[in-house]
Formats: C-alpha cells, structure tokens, sequence
C-alpha cells in the first residue's frame, strides 16, 4: 500500500465518522453528567424509580483515601444486570459512570475517580426492572477537585 493510499483511507474514515447521525454514535444523556446535585442526578438517570438497598451489590473502596485524584473503586453483583451507575455523592458532577448491559450479564468492573471531599458512593444496578444500591463511604484527606 502506498503512503497516499493509507491517508487518503485515514480521511475518508474520519470523514465518514464525522457525519454519522448521531442514533448510529449511542445514547448520551448530558442532562445526567451536568446535574446541579446528587438528588437531581439520581433522579435524572433513575426516572425516579425506588430503589432497594441490598447486599448483592458489593463495593470495594478504601475506607481513607489519600490521593482524591485517583480513589480506587470495585463494584459487582451477585444478580444478572443490564445497567449500572456510580455516582459520588458530594462531587460537582455525582453521576460519575453509567454502563448498559446486555440483559443477563454478571457485572464486575473496577475504576478510579476523582472525589472533591471526603463522601457517600452509591453503586446501583437495574435487574428486572428493579433498581438495587449499595453505599460506601470514603474519606478522603487531600481535596483534588
């Protein structure tokens, strides 16, 4: 292949994707991500729905957190999901990870977050319908945000 052959390819790949509706690029809700707080936000990517507090749900986090940049956080569940959050309690922008699953799925995942000040997180998965939370709190000695 030649140079001018790979770009010109390079091109017309990144023009093709610039003009993809947007239906084709996924779902965003940017109402969610820019909440003014956390009961705007949960209620916001919830509809509102009640949710249950349940042990299936299991969040590893360190109980002090010294760097509030990157605060480490694992969350499974014990119940096949298809949707999970995370929100922050306390930051700026609670809602800090959405993923939507195939119907089905064990979920685990692990991520690392930035928190403004010591905090309550809530992981909350959908199973049937049914939305299932589980809450931690960290504390975290130096602010970042």
């Amino acid at each position: 292949m030649k140079r001018r052959e790979f770009l010109r390819g390079i091109v017309y790949g990144a023009a093709a994707v610039a003009v993809m509706p947007a239906y084709m690029k996924g779902a965003w809700s940017t109402e969610s991500f820019t909440s003014e707080g956390f009961d705007v936000a949960i209620r916001r990517a919830l509809g509102g729905a009640m949710i249950i507090d349940s042990d299936a749900v299991t969040v590893t986090a360190p109980e002090v957190a010294t760097n509030s940049s990157v605060v480490p956080l694992e969350v499974s569940a014990d119940m096949e999901v298809d949707q999970m959050f995370l929100f922050v309690e306390k930051n700026s922008t609670p809602l800090v990870y959405r993923l939507d699953l195939k119907a089905g799925m064990l979920p685990w995942f692990s991520i690392r977050v930035k928190m403004r000040e010591s905090s309550a997180v809530h992981a909350i998965v959908r199973s049937g319908g049914i939305y299932y939370r589980k809450i931690v709190t960290v504390e975290v000695t130096s602010q970042a945000c």
